[in-house]
């Protein structure tokens, strides 16, 4: 339920695929209590490719040795909404004891950032 209204608090964020995409995942309201080091910074690069290339279904995994989380991130699907590239990613993180998931709704806009979708 926490995650469902995290979801919902970061519906306005607009981002581009660079430096905002971590923010959006895994930033202020989502990651800060649980993500740590470099652990955003690792998820973005991974996440940042699978959204430009990445065919459905794939999973890639993450791992920061530093603080010994990890997780793995999968394009669930690909589809268009109002004539935009959308989709849909699910990240999972193993934090300690802590497991987080959540999946996350992304379209392409005309200038090429990502921003979260209402479906």
């Amino acid at each position: 339920m926490k995650i469902i209204c995290t979801l919902v608090s970061i519906v306005g964020f607009v981002f581009s695929i660079q430096a905002a995409e971590a923010q959006l995942l895994f930033g202020d309201r989502l990651g800060e209590a649980h993500y740590q080091g470099d652990d955003t910074k690792i998820i973005m690069q991974v996440s940042t490719d699978m959204l430009r290339s990445a065919p459905d279904g794939e999973t890639r995994s993450w791992s920061n040795p530093q603080t010994g989380h990890h997780g793995d991130i999968t394009v669930i699907r690909t589809y268009n909404m109002k004539s935009l590239p959308c989709r849909d990613t699910r990240v999972v993180g193993i934090l300690g004891d802590k497991k987080v998931v959540y999946t996350i709704p992304l379209c392409q806009v005309k200038d090429g950032s990502w921003k979260v979708a209402a479906h």
